[in-house]
């Protein structure tokens, strides 16, 4: 995450957006250092997809939504998410 707070102090703010992939806890500090910046970003999740229909729950992920809390399905409903819909403190 070093060099993404780099590269986003030498980028101008009318471009700003992040894409990122990778392990669980590097998209959670992600998320955190973007969404203090108010940093579209967006990020790509991994998880065991043994149905592909989102009918197993294996994929099942914890997302914060305006009505409240409910689950996204990696299979079905990404596997990319904007970072601050992902309930991170679960994951």
């Amino acid at each position: 995450t070093d060099l993404l707070e780099d590269g986003l102090a030498r980028t101008p703010d009318s471009v700003r957006k992040v894409y990122a992939c990778g392990p669980l806890p590097m998209l959670k500090a992600v998320s955190a250092i973007t969404g203090e910046r108010g940093i579209p970003c967006q990020v790509s999740l991994e998880s065991s997809m043994a149905c592909g229909l989102g009918a197993c729950q294996g994929c099942a992920v914890k997302m914060l939504r305006d009505c409240g809390t409910g689950y996204g399905h990696v299979c079905q409903d990404g596997p990319v998410f904007d970072a601050g819909d992902v309930d991170w403190e679960v994951l």
